[in-house]
């Protein structure tokens, strides 16, 4: 019986993605996990803006709900949001979005994508799933609270990692989301 209560407690973990704030004037942003200069990335849900919070701010907000993934991948599709990530030996970088992933190399290509997102079943992190008919398959997750990928120095730190099988070569970096 208490292995079943104890599931039932972190089950609601399991399926949740990102967190949902509001300010004193009731305005609600959804965080998108990237930091820069002491400041968090938001999406203001009333006018699509995005937004830079400091920690000051932040902290006078309260966190009045978390979404699922697939929730959380329709707002900032709905918002015209994407990943952008990037990586070095060799450098790349790469788009996606939500039906396209423009993936840099040595020239910009453009290759029609299907996505899958979920919950991780064990790290409880946010996990996307992207793959192509032209062998190109992909992994965006986020990292445990707390933990910043940064690879990129021009970028900011960010709660997620890529990984892209790019026509067998593996390619590995830092992603955040911002406007496509």
């Amino acid at each position: 019986m208490k292995q079943i209560i104890f599931l039932l407690l972190i089950l609601p973990n399991l399926l949740l993605a990102q967190e949902i704030y509001k300010n004193s004037s009731n305005q609600e942003f959804l965080s998108l996990e990237s930091t820069e200069n002491s400041k968090q990335k938001f999406l203001n849900l009333k006018n699509g803006m995005i937004v830079w919070i400091n920690q000051s701010e932040l902290q006078q907000m309260q966190q009045i709900e978390r979404v699922e993934p697939r929730i959380f991948w329709d707002i900032v599709n709905k918002n015209s949001i994407g990943f952008y990530a990037s990586g070095e030996e060799p450098f790349w970088n790469a788009i996606i979005s939500n039906k396209k992933l423009q993936f840099v190399l040595n020239k910009p290509e453009n290759i029609p994508i299907s996505i899958d997102i979920k919950s991780s079943a064990l790290t409880r992190n946010f996990v996307t799933i992207f793959h192509s008919n032209k062998e190109i398959y992909g992994l965006i997750r986020s990292l445990p609270k707390g933990t910043f990928c940064e690879a990129n120095l021009d970028e900011p730190a960010s709660n997620y990692e890529i990984f892209i099988d790019y026509k067998g070569e593996i390619f590995e970096g830092c992603a955040h989301l911002d406007k496509l």
